[in-house]
């Protein structure tokens, strides 16, 4: 097998590319921006979910496992991508679901297409993962399968994440000052934080209501030198998933008009807000080099709009940030 690409996923575009990106605000601030275009790696199995899963799955394939089994919730980019590879694969796959499966949110539908087996866990259960009495059961029966973790984040995920810079080195003549992206478990940051140049800072937007990613990253990267390389902010997180504020709407509306540069709701949106304010807050001296990584998830998109439409999210208004 490539070690570099999957033989089984046909049209992968590795290195991804970078491109510089044209706003009034960069120019304003004396800031260059460019972004690693990693949505652009693959139709569905793309982003960080590529880099996550490639190494997982190219043991699985290697020892021939028969059957994977892994975690996410209902509009999950792991799941809809993990649905997706081990379909490629020709290797069952079980997705244990967060909460109640609506058939007809697009992103289980897509799993269900692939071949993916969805199973219901409760909310209560589901935060136990493999250790939860009712999952553990279901695995019990199951006998053959193997555990992904959720985001498919571990050390095979890790090692996958840390070739984003291999790419970066080939691909600018001069090396960016930050590196900034978007992070929910915390896996493609601690990657890359491991094989971080002690040069470059490492810049993350956390995705969700918390304030333990900070924490986590560095747990999962250990052993790590540079630790002081990492910031984290916890601030733009818009009231975490599920959730669309007319601010952040309109920032993607205007951003992807202005760049051609598609951003979705619940990861790279965000970050990229946070980003746009912290350059304006002078957080960044003139004349920085800022490489956004995007890492994909733009399924995202129609699954909050079927939320949207549905009337099963809070759309929150411009004034208050939850």
């Amino acid at each position: 097998m490539n070690r570099n690409t999957f033989d089984f996923l046909p049209d992968v575009s590795i290195p991804s590319p970078i491109q510089e990106v044209e706003h009034p605000l960069l120019h304003r601030y004396g800031v260059a921006l460019y972004i690693k275009r990693d949505d652009l790696i693959h139709e569905v199995v793309s982003g960080n979910k590529y880099r996550k899963l490639k190494y997982n799955l190219i043991d699985a394939h290697t020892r021939q496992v028969g059957s994977l089994a892994t975690f996410g919730g209902p509009f999950s980019n792991h799941l809809y991508a993990f649905a997706a590879a081990c379909r490629l694969m020709e290797i069952a796959c079980t997705g244990f679901v967060r909460g109640d499966i609506d058939p007809c949110n697009p992103t289980l539908k897509f799993c269900l297409e692939q071949g993916m087996t969805l199973i219901p866990v409760p909310r209560q259960e589901y935060r136990q993962k493999e250790n939860s009495p009712f999952v553990r059961q279901i695995l019990n029966q199951m006998q053959s399968a193997e555990l992904i973790p959720e985001g498919g984040t571990n050390a095979l995920a890790m090692k996958g994440a840390g070739e984003i810079l291999e790419e970066i080195r080939e691909q600018m003549q001069n090396s960016p000052d930050s590196l900034v992206l978007s992070a929910g478990t915390g896996g493609t940051a601690a990657g890359l934080l491991k094989h971080l140049p002690r040069s470059m800072t490492l810049i993350v937007f956390s995705a969700l209501k918390s304030t333990h990613l900070h924490g986590e990253i560095l747990q999962l990267a250990r052993p790590v030198g540079n630790s002081e390389s990492l910031s984290v902010h916890d601030e733009y997180h818009f009231g975490g998933y599920g959730k669309m504020h007319a601010q952040l709407s309109a920032f993607i509306d205007e951003f992807e008009g202005s760049t051609g540069i598609p951003l979705d709701p619940v990861y790279t949106g965000k970050a990229m807000f946070g980003l746009f304010e912290e350059i304006k807050r002078g957080s960044f001296r003139f004349g920085s080099r800022i490489l956004f990584l995007h890492t994909g998830g733009l399924q995202g998109k129609k699954g909050l709009e079927y939320l949207r439409q549905n009337k099963k999210t809070m759309y929150l208004g411009q004034s208050t940030q939850q």
